[in-house]
């Protein structure tokens, strides 16, 4: 393969590396939404004082979609770094890290803690805490009783 060639393909996998990148952290934040809107749900169903017939099904689905929101937040966070691997090695290879570098170091000053918190790991830890902080409060006995 001819060096134009080669770097015409860098730069086509690069182009593809970058748009898959930002489709897997728009898929990562759909589920927080999905699981958000349920939870938000659940909370009306709540304040409307349903029966447990309608709130168990309630809770097992919100755990369900939370559980599915922190399994494709895991698997997108180890996918893109190494999606960032390929990025970095093609920048290096095409001589782009360098004009960057200034560009990456002064984004990440301004972003600040916002910039550092709202990841994929944050993601991660917001599912779980859906299951963990809203779930159990519901442990009386007569939590499984349906006479509502």
């Amino acid at each position: 393969m001819k060096d134009n060639e080669m770097k015409d393909a860098m730069l086509k996998d690069l182009e593809i590396q970058w748009k898959d990148h930002f489709h897997m952290r728009d898929q990562t934040w759909k589920t927080l939404n999905n699981s958000v809107l349920v939870f938000l749900g659940i909370v009306g169903l709540e304040i409307k004082n349903v029966g447990n017939i309608v709130m168990i099904p309630a809770y097992l689905v919100l755990i369900f979609i939370a559980l599915i929101g922190w399994a494709v937040a895991a698997h997108h966070r180890v996918r893109q770094k190494q999606k960032f691997s390929f990025i970095r090695s093609y920048e290096d290879k095409l001589g782009l890290s360098d004009l960057k570098k200034e560009v990456i170091e002064r984004a990440d000053k301004e972003s600040g803690l916002p910039g550092k918190i709202f990841t994929a790991r944050f993601i991660e830890i917001t599912q779980c805490g859906i299951i963990v902080t809203y779930f159990p409060r519901k442990r009386n006995p007569s939590f499984f009783e349906f006479n509502n």
